[in-house]
């Protein structure tokens, strides 16, 4: 599913580009997008392979260019950003496990990316995989929780779904009850991918990075997030202090907020 708003770029209006992490969908950023697009800016938020409204079933897809297909479709359509084409650039905002495709983004698109905004997401470094950030979780709390696996016939994971009480306790904690009610009636299996993230100083460096902390999350903690931070110094650094790990639900008015501060600093 795709959403868009608003003319093309002008002064003091931005186009954001949405990437929802595991599970989730375009669906998920609707609080965000209705603020954004009052405020005037363009908004996109676009369902990733498997999730959302798209087709494909997320427990057959086995690569990151297969699940990052539909991202990879919109950025072609975008203006090169370059020359006269500068203003036309979008602010690309990746959340949870949503960085790993930003950052596939970054490498490929790079001329016709403002900033990169990591949500509460995986920053990666090269040569690590999906499946190696979120194994992460299960190293810091030894459980699963309610997490529902499929195994392929080798016996290793395919897909993953959030159980409701692994949501309500690792990343909804903080957020309104209608918001997971909704999350528990759309979640879809996201794939297990155990491809490495690649990316290079000429693409992915060129693009200016953007972080925000969400303070109270379970899921991808703080210490971990600023791990990450130092490891890969981004250009700034921003945080969000009442968020669980799913902000556009907890406290979408002050993650718009913080995007508007974004959208004028870059």
């Amino acid at each position: 599913m795709e959403a868009e708003s608003g003319e093309r770029r002008k002064e003091g209006i931005s186009h954001f580009v949405l990437i929802h992490g595991a599970c989730h969908g375009a669906w998920c950023w609707y609080k965000l997008s209705d603020l954004l697009k009052k405020a005037g800016h363009r908004v996109t938020a676009v369902d990733l392979g498997g999730a959302g409204l798209n087709p494909n079933d997320g427990d057959a897809i086995r690569t990151l260019a297969e699940y990052n297909q539909p991202l990879a479709d919109i950025m072609k359509t975008l203006p090169d950003g370059d020359g006269p084409d500068e203003k036309e650039k979008v602010i690309l905002i990746g959340h949870s496990l949503g960085g790993v495709d930003l950052t596939c983004m970054m490498e490929q698109f790079p001329h016709k990316i403002a900033v990169a905004v990591f949500l509460a997401a995986f920053m990666p470094v090269p040569g690590t995989t999906p499946l190696q950030l979120i194994g992460q979780f299960y190293q810091r709390y030894q459980t699963w929780g309610d997490m529902e696996f499929k195994y392929g016939l080798d016996g290793q994971p395919t897909s993953f779904k959030f159980g409701s009480n692994f949501a309500l306790d690792y990343l909804y904690q903080k957020s309104p009850s209608h918001d997971i009610t909704l999350a528990e009636s759309l979640l879809r299996p996201h794939p297990v991918l155990d491809e490495e993230v690649v990316f290079s100083s000429e693409n992915y460096g060129r693009v200016p990075r953007a972080y925000i902390v969400t303070k109270h999350d379970n899921i991808i903690w703080e210490e971990l997030q600023r791990k990450m931070i130092a490891d890969n110094p981004p250009d700034r650094v921003y945080q969000l202090e009442d968020s669980d790990h799913c902000p556009f639900f907890s406290c979408p008015i002050q993650l718009a907020q913080v995007l508007e501060e974004i959208s004028t600093a870059f």
